[in-house]
């Protein structure tokens, strides 16, 4: 009937729309409940987590808002991380992934945490983020945490950001910029990789850390100058690099290496060519050969720095032959330098002769050396104090008619001596200098650091005429022999390097190891001097 089937419609309209807000009112109280729900879990669970991470990063961690889903998700907006030493971590975002579920058994397991754009620096050391206490955690996942909470991380992600790592047993900074780096501590041990950029040219380099490092870099076409910037070093540097090498050991006292590390033009200081350095556990042999000069190497590595047992460089200013010790602090090398050719406005000439050196590379104007000249040739510029010294003794009005002329420079047929440089002091021991026509003796030390000098300078002419003789006023003086040579004269050089005083001494002031400069250098025996003094 029409009546009863439109009755029958008009009832299940009502039992329909009842049923609709029977479930929408269900699933609004569904979602107020879980609402609420996750504000307690994010109030309760919230400082747990923030401190469990905390205390596994060994730093605080702030955030400004975090989320955390039924799912076990926890989103974090604008986080940081800070250490007693500062800030070490600042990230767009992060997102972290946690497992809560043994939260009663006050058990929590990151699973990942990803941190987006971060300017992060991480340190192998006290200094901010401690990596230690990450490696702690894999190789004691049962040790009792802050709380007395026990937690586990399986990966940390730090995606297209800037990354710095400071190695604190070696005191040496490595700086990334545009680099990825991802820490995997789920297996044995932290495996860490390492994506970055030079340039055009991507660098990867993997590594994994138990008790020590162990990584491995298999690369090609690296700009040299960035790869030298990020390890500190500074300096003009160009040309390429390529390594296909393996690195095991705790950057100090413990290392090995294997593979090779190539290069094509590159150079650094002027120095470079294209070669290759061949590593073999704790050995390494090295052969690079540019333009008109050839280096050549063979050492071992050895309690955290290279030992270099022969040392060859060949270039069209300088052959040098060495042997020594470097490491990326310090340095101590000894060896033989020939054909040194200087060519500055106060000298212009050759040297050669034997060096010893060490000190650090951060103090090189603090390192000790220990020059022994055996020859050189060259002249003085009328700049050079020598020029000024012997000036000011007059020496040159005295050298005339036949001899040639002083007035541009000083000429040097022979350059022996040692020459000490002690921290900022460098002393002149013994140092002569000859032409045809005179000796000169410097005895004496100049600190670079004060910037004063207190040196004392010898001149003696070797070979006269008749018309030079009659110019130089005889008193005070003894000829000897039939060379017919005139004693030394001395004169102190005092004060500070820009202007020193000059003073000529009397022989009866020549004592100490002067009287042994006498005798070495100028052939004299020392009694002329002690029978020219009780003449005077």
């Amino acid at each position: 009937m029409p009546g009863s089937s439109l009755e029958r419609n008009k009832f299940l309209k009502i039992t329909f729309k009842r049923l609709l807000d029977f479930i929408a009112t269900l699933i609004g109280a569904a979602v107020l409940f879980l609402s609420l729900a996750m504000v307690l879990l994010n109030l309760t669970l919230k400082p747990y987590v923030l401190r469990a991470l905390s205390a596994y990063l060994a730093s605080d961690v702030k955030t400004a808002f975090i989320y955390i889903t039924p799912a076990g998700r926890i989103v974090c907006i604008a986080p940081s991380a800070s250490s007693g030493s500062g800030e070490f971590l600042s990230a767009d975002n992060a997102v972290i992934k946690c497992d809560v579920s043994e939260i009663r058994d006050k058990r929590i397991f990151f699973s990942e945490i990803v941190f987006n754009g971060p300017d992060i620096r991480i340190a192998r050391g006290k200094k901010g983020f401690n990596i230690r206490a990450l490696i702690k955690s894999v190789t004691a996942p049962r040790a009792p945490a802050k709380d007395r909470y026990k937690f586990s991380v399986g990966h940390i992600g730090f995606n297209y950001g800037k990354a710095s790592f400071f190695d604190e047993d070696s005191g040496r900074m490595f700086r990334f910029s545009n680099a990825s780096l991802v820490i995997n501590l789920s297996g044995e041990g932290t495996a860490i990789t390492l994506i970055s950029g030079f340039g055009a040219r991507p660098f990867t380099a993997h590594a994994r850390y138990l008790n020590g490092w162990k990584i491995a870099a298999k690369n090609s076409e690296l700009p040299a100058g960035d790869v030298l910037s990020i390890l500190g070093v500074k300096g003009e540097a160009g040309g390429h690099l390529g390594s296909d090498i393996v690195y095991e050991g705790n950057f100090a006292d413990r290392n090995s290496l294997r593979g090779n590390l190539f290069l094509r033009d590159a150079f650094y200081g002027g120095f470079g060519g294209t070669g290759q350095i061949y590593f073999d556990v704790n050995r390494f042999f090295a052969e690079i050969k540019g333009q008109n000069t050839r280096f050549s190497a063979a050492g071992s590595l050895d309690e955290g720095g290279l030992r270099l047992e022969n040392i060859f460089i060949q270039h069209p200013s300088v052959a040098v032959e060495a042997s020594g010790r470097l490491t990326l602090r310090d340095f101590r090398m000894k060896g033989q330098v020939a054909g040194f050719r200087i060519n500055e406005k106060l000298f212009k000439g050759v040297l050669a002769g034997n060096v010893e050196c060490d000190g650090e590379f951060s103090r090189l104007k603090s390192c000790n050396a220990r020059v022994l000249l055996t020859e050189g040739s060259g002249e003085f510029s009328k700049l050079s104090l020598l020029y000024n010294i012997l000036q000011t003794m007059d020496v040159f009005k005295y050298l005339t008619g036949r001899f040639p002329s002083y007035s541009g420079s000083f000429p040097v047929k022979s350059v022996r001596g040692e020459i000490v440089k002690k921290g900022a002091v460098i002393h002149a021991n013994d140092v002569l200098i000859e032409n045809e026509h005179s000796r000169t003796s410097v005895y004496g030390d100049v600190d670079i650091d004060k910037n004063t000098i207190d040196i004392v300078v010898g001149f003696q002419a070797q070979r006269f005429v008749n018309d030079v003789i009659s110019k130089i006023p005889l008193v005070g003086y003894v000829l000897l022999g039939e060379k017919k040579s005139l004693l030394p004269v001395f004169v102190k050089v005092k004060g500070p390097l820009s202007s020193p005083r000059t003073s000529v001494m009397p022989a009866k002031t020549i004592t100490g190891p002067l009287t042994g400069i006498v005798e070495r250098i100028f052939k004299i025996p020392f009694r002329v001097f002690v029978e020219s003094k009780k003449d005077n």
